[in-house]
């Protein structure tokens, strides 16, 4: 009997097991989150940076490839021919003889073979690149150029995700406060429809006036409809920037005050020319542009290569079989019907089209960095607005409340106040991440570490 009782708690231990498991499984795990912890974690799981830095480590990988060309080249090969009969010639009587002196040689006909039938020659050939390194040089300098590029194009990149984290971040955070807004304006609606239709039995009010309510009631519940419908869109956008599941469930702590990095437009403008990764890329295309240049124009100088070659020889009876040779090979093209001439042209305009545009970012830049911090100025105003607005209705609630609590008011009244207070929280709410996002866009566009 005991053995039967223990046999039954743990197969009782194991359902409660198994159904706990399931219950968690069906709730799903909350996440908690900070504004740090999410910026970091969309720097290492976001699928776009993990692209944008395989391709500057993709550029990096090209530029030390190019740098090889810098070296000596080893090269080997081997050749085999049989022919289809052993080449040669036929010395005749006194051919190597001495003019008219005797003995004539050879004294009779000899048949000389130069190339037996089997013939193998084996060749190394070192050679090593002379006034080639110049075109080398400038194809490496435009290699790190475009790697230096990437890497600017990931830097801007991460920029951009660091900015879209914090704005779904916020936008997650004000559409629960509006949320909570819309659930108290619903609480407050209903309560109003609930007297109203006391009024109208007890005969101390029209029927207009329950109508007027019950519409009030179906207003809110549309406008709490709206709040779920954008909190979770912003919830399911945050998730695929952090590149979680989309179903996480995730809790937000409110993030510390964001604190302007600069007292001036001036400043934030001197700052971004020096440290926006638009600007540096297009600065990183300038030099490449400039690289590709100088080795258009290096077209027009010959190519000289030192040659270093070993040679095996089989098949050639008055060869021998192991020999050796240094020297220089020269090559240069005497006419190309004007190609080198147009690359030249078409290099030019690259260069100036390059810093063309790069004046003209600069000139961008430092309008849309005034624009920014104007916007963060005037996001502060608000942001006072708003707390001025939001200790008002805390007050008024308090009032409600204190009427209500003595009897001098209706209950609805209170919840009306109550409602107001959350709506002036949510916008005080909401005006905290419009400064936010004023001063993280006033950043990106600064750019430098994040």
């Amino acid at each position: 009997m005991r053995a039967k009782g223990g046999r039954r708690r743990r197969v009782t231990r194991r359902l409660l097991a198994v159904l706990f498991c399931a219950a968690a499984a069906a709730c799903g795990e909350v996440r908690k989150l900070t504004l740090d912890e999410a910026r970091e974690l969309a720097m290492r799981q976001n699928r776009g940076l993990q692209l944008a830095r395989l391709k500057a480590e993709e550029a990096r990988s090209k530029q030390k490839a190019a740098r090889t060309d810098y070296f000596p080249k080893v090269l080997a090969d081997a050749n085999y021919l049989y022919f289809n009969k052993r080449l040669g010639t036929n010395l005749a009587l006194g051919e190597l003889g001495f003019g008219i002196l005797p003995p004539p040689l050879p004294p009779i006909a000899v048949p000389l073979t130069v190339v037996k039938q089997n013939l193998l020659l084996s060749t190394a050939t070192v050679g090593q690149p002379l006034t080639q390194l110049l075109r080398v040089r400038e194809g490496v300098n435009a290699a790190a150029s475009e790697a230096d590029a990437a890497e600017a194009r990931t830097a801007k990149g991460e920029h951009d995700v660091a900015f879209a984290v914090e704005q779904l971040y916020c936008g997650v955070l004000v559409a629960q406060g509006q949320l909570q807004a819309a659930l108290l304006r619903q609480q407050a609606a209903e309560q109003w429809l609930r007297d109203a239709e006391g009024a109208v039995e007890s005969g101390t009010a029209l029927e207009v006036a329950r109508i007027g309510r019950r519409a009030a009631v179906l207003e809110a519940k549309h406008a709490v409809a709206a709040a779920r419908t954008q909190l979770a869109d912003y919830a399911e956008a945050l998730n695929v920037v952090l590149g979680l599941p989309v179903s996480t469930e995730l809790e937000l702590a409110p993030p510390p005050p964001a604190l302007l990095p600069f007292a001036a437009a001036e400043d934030a403008a001197a700052a971004a020319l020096h440290s926006n990764p638009e600007i540096l890329e297009a600065g990183h295309t300038v030099a490449r542009a400039r690289a590709g240049l100088r080795a258009a124009r290096l077209e027009y100088v010959p190519d000289v290569t030192a040659v270093g070659q070993a040679f095996h020889l089989e098949g050639m009876p008055a060869m021998p079989g192991n020999f050796a040779a240094l020297g220089a090979r020269v090559s240069y093209n005497l006419f190309d019907f004007g190609k080198r001439r147009e690359t030249v042209k078409e290099r030019q305009l690259q260069v100036t089209q390059a810093e063309t545009n790069l004046q003209r970012l600069k000139e961008q830049l430092e309008a849309d960095v005034r624009k920014a911090f104007r916007a963060v100025e005037q996001a502060s105003q608000s942001v006072e607005a708003a707390r001025e607005a939001l200790s008002l209705r805390q007050e008024s609630e308090r009032i409600s409340r204190d009427q209500f609590e003595l009897g001098l008011g209706v209950e609805a009244a209170y919840l009306e106040a109550k409602a107001a207070r959350a709506a002036a929280q949510a916008d005080l709410l909401r005006a905290e991440a419009a400064k936010r996002l004023a001063i993280a866009g006033l950043k990106r566009l600064v750019g430098g570490p994040r």
